[in-house]
């Protein structure tokens, strides 16, 4: 095998179920490398411990941050099924390189990850790409047993670096958007790489090249019409991610790939991860448009913002079978909003809270707590807000500094250092970035969310399932 693509273990190490069997990053860019003619494959390894599916609408959120601890204690224990099934997996595969999807949290898996690489087959050459890999490639090129990082959107850099590493040369300079080292051992980064001009010249996601993939089991399929947001939010890495541009699919290619995973899969529903899917409204009234004149009867759900919905477009959405719409509402206080560049007003997430509610669309509420400059009162108003905005479902979150970010920008290098990623993540009990209170305070607080949380989701399920 040329490349294996590996998602590293990350919600199944805390005994958490994931609803979809593969990233779409990597799927795509396996489809892109296949095309290329290059032998791969794609690993999900929170599917390796056979939890099944897990469903964020049916999941308290309390056990999912308790799980930080069986999240450690894996990473301490090196005869952890997890690592001896991937260690056999690549002892299997024989790939010449391995490719690893780095986000922030997941640090110290990937450190593990890559040790555990280098002990099977020193000359397997271990790329490190995503977010954290592009927004700090020299702290990951700390990491000895990574040989390269991939900057930035993955296709165009990822393609060379294989053909470079096939054809047996090190002409490493030659390769755009990649950081390396040179005969020295110095860390060089080359130019950036272009990106991709025409998503829709893209190959769709090779979900036929995820290992051991049961797509009766996950039958929550991921979506992605574009890449780029066009919002500035204070704590998200996306804008900078994709150079400040959106580019996105036409709306033909997005139904085509509809009707493949139909045909193919047969999906409970489809998922669309965009950044912010019903940013552009003329955009969506096409997609929902063909989606009812085609007939293509697909449940589907995306990502959305309170100031892009208006009732006329949720009529049309609820006709064209969207039955979710995930909501970043992150706090309740219009003094933390302003902060984070939210963009958006405690009047209107009531507002259109009710009229999705009111068109029996399921409203999901993404819930942010520990902001650097968030205190009591601002929590409180959070809270308050969670108890008596229409609803049905809250995702609880603990804020995690991301680099990218212009949070993270404002954080003193100092501080940055000493983050003990066992410990930090969106939903951890032991998260506390906060400059005003302690611990003990921040944990009170989310604790009190999870429970207005429980309450919802109950309510949730007596309102739809009876």
């Amino acid at each position: 095998m040329d490349i294996l693509l590996i998602d590293p273990p990350y919600k199944s190490l805390k005994n958490i179920g994931v609803d979809c069997g593969y990233v779409l990053s990597l799927t795509s860019l396996s489809a892109y490398l296949n095309d290329a003619g290059l032998d791969t494959a794609v690993l999900t390894c929170d599917l390796l411990l056979g939890l099944g599916a897990g469903n964020i609408m049916d999941m308290d959120m309390g056990i999912y941050a308790r799980g930080q601890e069986h999240y450690e204690h894996a990473l301490a224990d090196d005869s952890h099924d997890v690592w001896i099934k991937i260690s056999d997996i690549i002892q299997r595969s024989q790939p010449k390189a391995v490719g690893l999807t780095y986000l922030t949290p997941t640090k110290n898996v990937i450190e593990k990850l890559t040790r555990l690489v280098k002990e099977i087959d020193s000359t397997i050459k271990v790329i490190a790409g995503g977010h954290h890999a592009t927004f700090c490639p020299s702290d990951v090129m700390k990491n000895p047993h990574v040989d390269f990082v991939v900057r930035g959107e993955g296709e165009i850099p990822l393609l060379r670096l294989m053909e470079t590493i096939r054809s047996d040369t090190t002409n490493w300079s030659d390769v755009p958007g990649i950081a390396y080292r040179n005969a020295s051992g110095e860390v060089v980064s080359t130019e950036e790489a272009p990106m991709v001009e025409d998503l829709d010249s893209l190959p769709f996601p090779a979900r036929d090249l995820v290992m051991d993939c049961d797509y009766n089991i996950y039958k929550t399929h991921y979506v992605l019409t574009a890449r780029g947001c066009p919002h500035r939010c204070a704590f998200c890495s996306d804008r900078r991610m994709w150079r400040r541009r959106v580019r996105r699919r036409s709306v033909a290619n997005v139904i085509s790939e509809l009707k493949l995973l139909k045909d193919t899969y047969r999906p409970l529903f489809i998922d669309f991860s965009d950044g912010t899917f019903t940013f552009d409204k003329a955009y969506l009234t096409e997609f929902c448009e063909h989606m009812i004149a085609e007939d293509i009867g697909l449940m589907w759900r995306c990502t959305a913002r309170y100031d892009t919905i208006t009732e006329d477009m949720l009529r049309l959405m609820k006709r064209s079978n969207c039955f979710g719409l995930y909501f970043g509402l992150e706090s309740g206080s219009s003094r933390v909003l302003a902060s984070i560049n939210k963009g958006i007003s405690t009047d209107q997430i009531r507002h259109v809270s009710e009229m999705v509610h009111d068109n029996g669309i399921i409203s999901m509420a993404s819930v942010m707590f520990g902001l650097p400059d968030e205190d009591e009162e601002d929590i409180r108003k959070t809270l308050e807000l969670m108890r008596t905005v229409k609803a049905d479902l809250f995702d609880i979150n603990c804020y995690v500094p991301l680099p990218g970010t212009p949070l993270y920008d404002d954080m003193d290098e100092t501080t940055r250092d000493a983050i003990n990623w066992n410990k930090a993540s969106y939903k951890s009990l032991a998260s506390n970035f906060s400059r005003t209170l302690s611990s003990e305070q921040l944990r009170d607080y989310v604790l009190e969310a999870y429970e207005i949380a429980d309450n919802a989701r109950e309510t949730f399920k007596a309102r739809f399932f009876g």
